[in-house]
């Protein structure tokens, strides 16, 4: 026992390769019993099945020379009986059966097999399975050419068939098409999945229908709809039934709510308006109560967004302080902040109009004192500091800022950084025409600069080139990181290079190579320990027998 578990530890040598290709051709089509054939070789059956799957996967096949002679004898049955016998053509040609199926290219009469929820077979569907699970197990791919000449069917035909007995499908635009057309029809998702596929999940058709085909068909409601469907509640209100008529604001109830808010709010409590609505709307649920309080509480109107954009106007490059715009407005921070940011991202933007008149009088101070005073511009144009910084277009005489650890400097980077978090907290965008007009420092490299500093890395080409060669040279993961960012994870440069520059580098021997190995080994086998030797004649088995 210990002598056969050492042997399936060791590698193949070209007898074992030799008795194995032997061994599995003798199954002819039928089910390998791998056990058997690890048996024979003295190998765990898995180790003789992934040695069998390695050749397969290598292109290993002795049916391409026997094609034409095959084709020719299948040809001739079919055109005299209609079928073939492939164990007889086997027989003939000195072939397995499956070598005889792999190898045939004659195509004439074979049937389609799309797929028909009412006219599908299982008998066909277990029949092909079962081949494919008997001859191509797993780690081998199905050879589909033999799997087309033994179920005498077009191969696009199994290939799709067999996709769709793994479960798996592509949601080709007709495919959505028919799945929303199911559904509008009432369809369960069960019974769609069964009309696409014999093994398709209906969990998978849910998430398709919700993540692509629910969006698409069910658009946000227009404006227009919504004030049509405000003034029918407030006309047939008073005909609706007590229950629905409960579930319903008017706009004089949403009035008197407003009213409320206005009179008894506080920041931070909501108790004196609750109470107040509550004696106001005495048949009205609490729950429904308090979500109408919270709405109209989130719900911005202009003049609180003219107030919140005056509000933060008036910091001009300061940090902005949230806690108290909201504390002026009665709005929580956070909600004063992401108002702030939906603004900006819509491009609610008044510093535009003012482009020519801020660029102009930038260029005038840069080319009398090659320097600009941007709180000067702001209070000549009566503007912000930041609105300046947005709007000026006159780029002349900026610096350029490209990292080198040698001359990089930290007090510039936590100048830039400050900057940004000031004037653009989360989750607003970053402004960089901004920042490159208060750095005075092209854009695109503050841009670069940034995406450093956050330590991200675009793993170009060049950058791959640069780190191979600093490893070849001996430097370690740390130092490497430090010349290509000043705040790169050591952890990112290992994974890059594992995973990026790893795969290209060792790249599979070519064949003058293996060949060169060759006869490096047969030149210095003599010289070399009897235990290099041993090892290389092993080595030299797998790759010149393989």
């Amino acid at each position: 026992m210990s002598n056969t578990l050492q042997k399936s530890k060791t590698l193949w040598n070209a007898e074992d390769i030799a008795r194995l290709v032997h061994l599995v051709s003798t199954y002819k089509g039928r089910k390998i019993d791998w056990a058997a054939i690890g048996k024979d070789l003295g190998r765990t059956a898995s180790s003789c099945q992934n040695k069998h799957g390695e050749f397969h996967r290598n292109h290993i096949n002795p049916t391409i020379d026997h094609s034409e002679a095959v084709s020719h004898e299948v040809q001739k049955q079919y055109e005299q009986q209609h079928c073939v016998d492939w164990t007889g053509i086997a027989h003939l040609l000195g072939l397995t059966e499956r070598e005889c199926l792999e190898a045939n290219q004659f195509n004439t009469g074979k049937a389609r097999w799309i797929y028909q929820p009412d006219t599908f077979s299982w008998d066909m569907a277990n029949r092909m399975t079962a081949f494919i699970k008997d001859n191509y197990p797993k780690p081998l791919a199905a050879d589909y050419t033999a799997v087309s000449n033994y179920m005498w069917i077009d191969i696009n035909d199994c290939a799709k068939m067999a996709s769709l007995l793994r479960g798996e499908m592509v949601w080709t635009a007709k495919v959505i098409a028919q799945v929303l057309e199911l559904r509008e029809q009432g369809m369960p998702y069960k019974d769609i999945a069964h009309q696409l596929s014999p093994a398709l999940s209906k969990a998978k058709v849910i998430g398709t229908y919700h993540s692509r085909i629910n969006p698409q068909a069910y658009t946000p409601l227009s404006y227009e709809e919504k004030h049509r469907i405000k003034e029918m509640m407030n006309t047939h209100a008073e005909q609706m039934p007590f229950t629905e008529l409960q579930a319903l604001w008017t706009d004089a109830d949403t009035c008197r709510i407003q009213e409320l808010v206005q009179t008894y709010y506080k920041p931070g409590n909501q108790r004196d308006v609750l109470i107040q609505a509550q004696i106001a709307f005495p048949n009205r649920s609490q729950q429904s109560i308090i979500n109408k309080v919270k709405w109209i509480l989130r719900k911005w109107n202009a003049d609180d967004v003219a107030r919140l954009v005056h509000l933060v106007s008036t910091y001009k490059g300061r940090k902005i302080d949230w806690a108290a715009i909201g504390k002026d407005l009665g709005r929580m921070a956070s909600s004063c902040q992401n108002k702030h940011g939906e603004l900006h991202r819509n491009h609610i933007n008044p510093t535009i109009d003012h482009s020519e008149a801020v660029s102009h009088e930038v260029q005038k101070q840069y080319e009398q004192q090659h320097c600009v005073d941007w709180t000067g511009i702001a209070h000549l144009l009566g503007l912000t500091e930041r609105e300046c910084l947005e709007a000026n277009q006159f780029n002349t005489g900026k610096a350029r800022w490209i990292y080198h650890p040698d001359t990089f400097s930290w007090d510039m980077a936590n100048r830039m950084k400050t900057f940004i978090k000031d004037n653009y907290p989360e989750p607003l965008p970053v402004n960089y025409t901004a920042v490159s007009n208060y750095m005075w420092i092209v854009m695109s490299d503050c841009v670069k600069m940034a995406s450093l500093l956050r330590g991200e890395m675009v793993w170009t080409a060049e950058t791959i080139a640069k780190v191979v060669k600093l490893r070849k040279n001996g430097m370690v993961y740390k130092d490497i990181a430090r010349q290509l960012s000043p705040v790169l994870n050591k952890s990112k440069i290992v994974g890059a290079y594992y995973g990026h520059i790893k795969s290209k580098v060792n790249a599979p021997l070519t064949c003058k190579e293996k060949h060169r190995i060759k006869e490096m080994m047969n030149t210095h086998a003599e010289q070399m320990p009897f235990t290099e030797l041993r090892a290389l004649v092993t080595i030299c088995d797998l790759v010149f027998h393989v």
